[in-house]
């Protein structure tokens, strides 16, 4: 019998949900009656591409006896960010001052970027 389950892509761009990838490869697995935890780690690096397979990979040299739930964990808490806050941050990088723009229109759409972040800036 073949293989006719096809495990979810991850890349770890804002639009995917960590808890849907989790949910989808818990169904692959109780439907294939996988319940061996380091079989179930293996089959999870498959799932991943580009930033999420390069978290996954350091995050398992750092930490090789991680179990499956505390892998699960950190990666919900690394992926599972708002998505308007990784929007926010693309918005901030490419902030400019517009040509006929006062320097306090300017200085309202900063500190409104910043707000939608949740980023901690010093006063400095």
């Amino acid at each position: 019998m073949t293989n006719t389950m096809n495990m979810l892509i991850f890349k770890g761009i804002g639009s995917d949900d960590p808890e849907y990838l989790w949910f989808v490869t818990n169904v692959v697995w109780i439907a294939q009656q996988i319940t061996d935890d380091n079989i179930k780690k293996d089959q999870l690096v498959t799932t991943l591409q580009d930033r999420a397979l390069t978290w996954y990979i350091k995050y398992c040299a750092n930490n090789p006896h991680a179990s499956l739930a505390e892998t699960q964990t950190t990666f919900n808490k690394e992926f599972g960010k708002p998505k308007s806050e990784a929007q926010s941050l693309i918005e901030f990088k490419e902030i400019m001052m517009k040509v006929e723009e006062t320097t306090w229109d300017f200085d309202q759409r900063l500190k409104f970027q910043i707000r939608q972040s949740n980023m901690q800036v010093s006063d400095r």
